[in-house]
């Protein structure tokens, strides 16, 4: 074999296992539901969540007694309801954000949440144009 197909193939191979690797670190979009079902299979395992806040049930959160303490109810895009347990701070504008997106896994009854991404409506709605 010449060495140019060796070299070849050493990057085609690298190329596959790098593909392989990347894909084993991809996460996808599920409902509260899937999330119950899978922590069975891998107990532990970060899912992300697409939500939004229920804005008829309270945000528990006391600084004062416990800075990293945020407990809500949230409701995925299937309408499914749960408990989230967050332990950090309350992100900034919680209530106001349209959508969240948790990066956690499932608990017993509850969803652990590690992350909250949320979407803020102000944030991309565009400038109002003055036509003079």
């Amino acid at each position: 074999m010449k060495p140019l197909h060796i070299i070849l193939l050493l990057m085609a191979a690298l190329g596959i296992g790098a593909v392989i690797s990347l894909y084993g670190n991809t996460t996808q979009y599920i409902a509260f539901k899937d999330a119950e079902t899978l922590a069975k299979e891998n107990p532990g395992k970060e899912y992300h969540v697409a939500c939004k806040l229920n804005k008829q049930k309270p945000i528990l959160y006391n600084p004062q007694k416990d800075p990293n303490y945020l407990e809500f109810w949230a409701i995925d895009s299937l309408g499914k309801e749960m408990k989230v347990v967050f332990g950090k701070p309350k992100p900034q504008d919680m209530e106001r954000s349209q959508k969240l997106v948790l990066i956690g896994f499932q608990e017993k009854d509850y969803f652990r949440a590690n992350s909250i991404l949320s979407k803020c409506p102000s944030k991309y709605e565009d400038e109002p144009v003055n036509n003079r």
